[in-house]
């Protein structure tokens, strides 16, 4: 009885052997499983993430007047609203715009009324180039000294459209774009 214990114990370890060889040699399912495998083939070196475009001297520098207020012109009285539908206001905007120097900073200055009163809403800080260009778009991140906050804006050949928090709740609901003038 000893003896079969060991010869079958053998007869295991034996054909684990066999089938680790095979296992071994057999590679992937794409080779012949009998034979080696052929030269590995190395993975292909990750695509380095590309580099930010930077803004070209002098390529967005200037002043810009302003052209569009949503979907509709200066001089119009324009909806202004919240994502969610909320009006803020019915406001007519005219002589607006705003200035790109080439140090990264803007001033902008909106003039507006609501038909009973005259406003001016002035802001300034620095932007600076959120990712490459993209159909022609400059993406830009706009930083305000003035609020604290942020909005993103787009720069193509001469028109700059911005997204901007008109009444500073921290929702970007309202865009502008401004044409360049000088």
């Amino acid at each position: 009885m000893r003896r079969s214990i060991v010869t079958r114990r053998l007869a295991l370890a034996v054909s684990y052997a066999i089938g680790l060889t095979l296992a071994a040699c057999s590679g992937s399912d794409r080779h012949d499983p009998t034979g080696p495998d052929p030269e590995p083939i190395p993975d292909p070196a990750p695509t380095p993430a590309p580099e930010p475009t930077p803004i070209p001297q002098g390529g967005i520098q200037g002043s810009y007047a302003l052209e569009r207020i949503n979907q509709s012109e200066p001089g119009q009285l324009v909806t202004i609203a919240n994502p969610d539908g909320t009006v803020i206001g019915l406001y007519r905007f005219d002589a607006s715009a705003i200035d790109l120097d080439a140090l990264q900073t803007f001033t902008l200055d909106l003039n507006y009324t609501d038909d009973k009163a005259q406003y001016k809403l002035m802001d300034e800080g620095e932007f600076k180039q959120a990712g490459p260009i993209v159909n022609g778009g400059l993406p830009l991140t706009f930083y305000s000294d003035t609020y604290g906050d942020r909005f993103a804006a787009v720069a193509t050949d001469g028109f700059v459209l911005i997204h901007y928090d008109f009444d500073g709740d921290g929702q970007l609901e309202t865009e502008f774009g401004f044409r360049r003038v000088g």
